[in-house]
């Protein structure tokens, strides 16, 4: 397939244009297109209307020469000058106007002038490639925001764009100089940074106060350096490292003020921790209301001071602190607040310190009371003790005062009996018996009395005991009633426990001769006592086969002097299982029964936990009295 090519021949030899015209028919992949000028006048009109691809131009026209002619109308294509005349001199001249080849007529043949046609036409196109492509970049580099530089090995810019000319602060081209020609880049690390050529970043610091951060790129033709402006990411750097220094800061004040635990404690704090935090000179908590620009006299000489001694000036901050509409405290900050610190800082500061006033307060007041019901406690517990003493002295003399008619009576009663039994008839004696059985019975219950009274006296201390021998020494105790009764006691290894021995052998005898004493007539009584381990407490229990309890009476019986038959039938005062109970209760644990069907007995239980309460001095452990037999 032909290529079409439009010459156009700016000649004014009519033989050299019929020369060019046969040479350029005789191309045979090309269809070519003729256009002729004489003139140069003519030519550029030609050239007005229409660009060919190619201009074989005569350097010596009529009316002006190749050179000028390309000068004045600088062709968009390919150009060759010809010429008569063999002349280097001529050759440069245009070459530089523009002209891609240069041939002499006389030498010219259809070869060469088809080769010089190839390759100028060759030569346009790249030249053209070449000149967008620099336009290209040129655009490029102007778009650009951040700086781009090219180098080469001696640091002299090859090319550069706008914005490297604007961040580098010079508005001089420095195509062809030395980098270094900048004084204040010698003080940095780019020039070292750029003639080790293996690149790298470093940052720069204009003489404007502008960071730079610059990254250096290694090339086969010279390094290129990129730079950006990084002012803005190191300022909100700073001012993120000064947010959380301050953040920091308020944190400690916070746990400085939460540590206060009176308001006066909050007001040093408030003036050792404000300055440091919020840039002042000084600062006061005061506790009532200040208004602003009315400070005393001599709280102004005291905050103008400073810690040299220095006035500083009557620069004031007032800012009042409330709640709920109260005034309660007033923060005075000597000397203006640093700029630098933001206000949310100062109002936040003042809501720690408000904050710290009410808890202080709070707790003022909290310790207030507790040391006032502390005072009502020990005037109560002092006065709670000696009600104690006059009823325990109460509870002497009255059994004793009580005692001694009642001895009275029986006494004279008996003698009565005894001298004149002869002369009374049946009823009288009766009489005489009911009034004897009587003043004995009167006589137990005081004893009764004066045993309650003496339960708040203070035991020995608790001491490791087996309750094994414990056990066994009661069952010593126990023998003549168990000969009597025909009974069996059977005891399962039981535990080494924490206690007060004398209350707990007072406790096995009172449930152990309970059993043995309200048995079924005609039934030996049958025991038995065991113990087992439930988490942190031993649970006791207490099983016979006697007359039993009810359901209905089952924590009835553990309340004092309640009895459930009459003394004809077993006696004793009902004082037994009440004195248990306040033993075991004493000890931490709990006692009940569970009555067993159709009188077939009783189930006791009881728990005592492993560890020991711990000492009430208010609260002392109990010791119950010593009972007989016939009292529990």
């Amino acid at each position: 397939m032909s290529r079409a090519l439009h010459v156009l021949v700016v000649d004014d030899s009519p033989e050299d244009t019929a020369t060019y015209l046969r040479y350029l028919r005789s191309w045979p992949d090309w269809n070519v297109t003729l256009s002729h000028a004489s003139l140069g006048d003519a030519a550029a009109d030609l050239l007005s209307r229409a660009t060919p691809d190619l201009i074989l131009l005569d350097y010596q026209l009529p009316d002006t020469t190749g050179v000028e002619f390309l000068q004045e109308n600088q062709p968009d294509c390919a150009v060759i000058v010809l010429t008569g005349v063999g002349d280097e001199e001529i050759a440069v001249h245009a070459m530089r106007a523009g002209a891609q080849d240069y041939l002499v007529k006389g030498r010219l043949t259809p070869d060469s002038l088809r080769r010089a046609a190839q390759s100028a036409l060759n030569t346009y196109a790249l030249s053209r490639e070449l000149d967008t492509a620099r336009a290209q970049q040129a655009a490029l580099l102007r778009s650009i925001t951040d700086g781009v530089l090219q180098v080469n090995e001696d640091l002299c810019v090859l090319n550069l764009n706008p914005a490297a000319q604007t961040l580098l602060g010079t508005g001089d081209d420095l195509r062809g100089q030395a980098l270094t020609q900048l004084s204040w880049l010698n003080d940095t690390a780019l020039p070292t940074l750029l003639r080790a050529a293996e690149g790298g970043s470093t940052d720069l610091r204009t003489p404007g106060g502008t960071w730079l951060h610059a990254r250096v790129y290694p090339g086969e033709h010279g390094q290129t350096v990129y730079l950006y402006d990084d002012t803005a990411r190191r300022d909100m750097q700073a001012r993120q490292r000064t947010h959380t220094r301050q953040l920091n800061d308020l944190y400690s004040v916070a746990a400085t003020l939460n540590a206060a635990r009176t308001r006066d404690e909050v007001r040093r704090a408030a003036g050792a921790t404000a300055p440091a935090l919020l840039g002042t000179d000084a600062a006061l908590l005061l506790p009532g209301e200040v208004i602003p620009g009315h400070l005393p006299g001599d709280l102004r000489a005291r905050l103008a001071s400073g810690p040299d001694g220095a006035a500083t000036g009557a620069d004031w901050q007032v800012t009042p602190l409330r709640d709920a509409g109260e005034w309660i405290g007033t923060l005075v900050l000597l000397g203006p607040v640093d700029p630098q610190r933001p206000c949310t800082l100062c109002s936040t500061f003042a809501q720690l310190l408000q904050t710290a006033l009410l808890r202080a307060a709070l707790l003022e007041r909290e310790q207030q009371d507790r040391q006032t019901l502390e005072e009502r406690v020990q005037a109560r517990t002092a006065a709670l003790e000696r009600s104690n003493r006059d009823l325990e002295q109460f509870a002497h003399v009255a059994s004793h005062d009580l005692k001694e008619p009642l001895r009275t009576i029986g006494s004279f009663t008996q003698l009565l009996q005894s001298r004149y039994a002869t002369q009374l008839d049946s009823r009288a004696q009766r009489y005489m018996h009911i009034i004897v059985d009587g003043a004995q019975r009167m006589s137990t219950l005081i004893e009764d009395v004066l045993a309650i009274s003496r339960l708040h006296n203070r035991a020995a201390p608790p001491t490791l005991t087996d309750l094994n021998g414990l056990v066994q020494d009661v069952l010593t105790q126990l023998h003549t009633l168990i000969a009597d009764t025909g009974g069996h006691v059977h005891v399962q290894p039981l535990p080494t426990l924490t206690l007060n021995p004398t209350q707990f052998t007072q406790l096995f005898l009172n449930l152990i001769g309970n059993t043995l004493k309200f048995h079924r007539p005609g039934v030996a009584p049958d025991v038995h006592l065991s113990a087992r381990r439930e988490g942190d407490s031993w649970h006791f229990t207490v099983r016979d086969n006697g007359i039993g309890i009810p359901q209905e009476y089952a924590e009835r019986v553990f309340v004092i002097f309640q009895r459930l038959h009459t003394r004809e039938q077993y006696a004793g005062n009902g004082i037994g299982l009440a004195l248990c109970r306040r033993i075991v209760e004493g000890r931490g644990g709990r006692i009940w029964l569970d009555p067993l069907p159709d009188d077939a007995g009783t189930i006791l239980h009881f728990t005592v936990p492993i560890a020991p309460p711990h000492a009430d001095p208010d609260r002392p452990f109990v010791a119950p009295p010593e009972l007989t037999l016939e009292q529990r």
